[in-house]
């Protein structure tokens, strides 16, 4: 949709954003027959069509407008879709502080957890994983194959006493499926359509479904309420303004975004922004730590291959003398990190021959969230971010767990000291206490009647997998609950206009 004036006055559910959570949760409302606009601020990626013989991806070397596209930050994502573990989902010690509890159980989240492992194609096996939570069906698709040399290192890990499980992938690997398993994978743009991002999984599924309709380049400027209710959005496109009303709105602009059209959203009833009474809009960031290595697999250059297939997860609940829970080390893909604009000549160069003749792998504990940690604003910029909690000693100790572990199967490592926050999460977390939460455990702002965030910002930790699954299963299950709500307001309706003509009826009887 790329008229402005097109649209109609009102919907059901308008969505903000077209991420993992607001494609997923689109695609779940369509399928339920409701009338949805996505408003996305950003527009299509549009690159080359690929050619045979030519390089499949598109690596992204500057991620700052990464979410400013249909499909958000998954175009480029490495589609490692985990489930967290049972014991993220409860109040878990850790070495800098305490893990909080979730408003919600693993089991009740299970069955969406299946769904969307169905709706974007995961490939994956429990198998050497002994942290993979209880699941009541078992993965769609099988595990991704290595390539010969990423088989040579799994196989030397396994026999010198590692135990490595099939990292799950989100991706068309099918019989007939799009994906060729080439080296341009992770945060790479895929050319082929075969990553199953939120735009190829969801968001076309639910644009198909024909009561899904999307608009791009389209900012929206505000939620619009009125007492405890939202009526609709404020949008602007082109320059042009315009308001759209809807039964339910739904903010999935991720993360800093949604915070941000929180506070943005001010009213009489909320004059600090919506959801924000208790000051708890922004705050609660978290996410997870993560440092690099790079094990030598030999003194030649690497050929291209697909690399992002296993990884290592026992040391999640526990690690050889130390009480608290560690993490997990994964497979990444090839990519060219080297060109980074913010390297030096000489550290470009020592970081190809290093990069073009080793596995790239990564280490991630999770980080702790804080009631300062999150972003300040002021005029919708931000103004200061506080990090969270690092697992100092717990990182370190992964490190040297990652460097052991390769070093025992016969490679050498070399382990840069940089540490970076990936998969942030949180800033408008769910939860039961409207003091330290923005959101009830269905999703809704506390104190709104219908008005719902669904992104990355509402969890409240980040446990120490990758977080898209978690966030697409949530999504689902936000949208079995609106359209529940949906049809029991449509009943509640139904009813009162039938008391209502019944009342008619006898009123008029009785008058003549």
């Amino acid at each position: 949709m790329n008229d402005i004036s097109s649209l109609r006055d009102s919907y059901d559910v308008i969505v903000i954003g077209s991420g993992l959570g607001g494609s997923t949760l689109a695609y779940q409302l369509g399928k339920h027959g409701l009338q949805v606009l996505v408003v996305e601020q950003g527009d299509y990626l549009k690159q080359t069509p690929w050619k045979p013989n030519e390089p499949v991806g598109i690596y992204i070397k500057n991620f700052a407008n990464e979410t400013q596209l249909v499909g958000g930050p998954s175009k480029f994502y490495g589609a490692a879709m985990y489930r967290m573990r049972e014991s993220d989902f409860r109040s878990t010690q850790h070495e800098a502080g305490e893990s909080p509890a979730w408003p919600i159980s693993y089991a009740d989240l299970e069955p969406y957890y299946c769904d969307v492992e169905q709706l974007y194609r995961v490939h994956g096996s429990p198998d050497g994983d002994r942290t993979e939570p209880p699941r009541s069906a078992a993965f769609p698709y099988p595990p991704l194959p290595h390539a010969p040399r990423v088989s040579a290192v799994v196989e030397r890990l396994r026999n010198s006493g590692t135990c490595v499980s099939a990292m799950p992938r989100a991706i068309d690997y099918r019989a007939g499926g799009k994906c060729i398993l080439c080296p341009t994978c992770d945060a790479h743009y895929c050319q082929l359509d075969a990553k199953m991002d939120s735009e190829m999984a969801a968001l076309r599924p639910a644009l198909a479904t024909g009561n899904v309709k999307l608009l791009t380049r389209t900012e929206c400027l505000q939620v619009l309420s009125k007492g405890k209710k939202a009526t609709g959005v404020l949008i602007q496109r082109d320059g042009k303004t315009q308001t759209i009303k809807a039964g339910i709105v739904a903010i999935c602009a991720g993360l800093p975004g949604s915070a941000r059209l929180l506070l943005q959203s001010q009213s009489a009833l909320y004059p600090k922004g919506l959801g924000n009474s208790s000051g708890c809009v922004g705050r609660y960031f978290s996410g997870h730590t993560t440092g690099m290595i790079f094990p030598l697999i030999g003194l030649t250059k690497m050929p291209a291959m697909h690399t992002k297939t296993f990884s290592i997860n026992s040391f999640y609940q526990e690690s050889p003398d130390w009480p608290y829970p560690t993490g997990v080390i994964q497979a990444a893909g090839q990519m060219p990190f080297w060109e980074s604009a913010s390297l030096p000549a000489w550290k470009k160069l020592a970081a190809r021959l290093v990069g073009e003749r080793s596995l790239y792998c990564f280490y991630m504990t999770e980080a702790l969230a804080t009631r300062k940690s999150g972003y300040e604003f002021s005029n919708g910029n931000i103004i200061k971010t506080t990090p969270p909690l690092e697992n100092s000693e717990t990182s370190k100790r992964l490190k040297k767990l990652a460097i052991k572990t390769f070093n025992r199967a016969g490679y050498h490592v070399v382990a840069p000291s940089q540490l970076s926050l990936w998969h942030p999460v949180g800033t408008v977390r769910f939860g039961h206490d409207p003091d330290s939460s923005v959101l009830d455990p269905t999703c809704k702002v506390h104190g709104m009647e219908n008005l719902y965030v669904m992104d990355a910002s509402v969890l409240p930790s980040a446990g120490a997998v990758n977080t898209g699954l978690t966030i697409a299963a949530l999504a689902l299950r936000v949208g079995d609950i609106i359209a529940g709500q949906k049809a029991s307001v449509q009943t509640h309706e139904t009813e009162q206009t039938s008391r209502t003509s019944v009342l008619v009826y006898n009123v008029c009887s009785n008058a003549f």
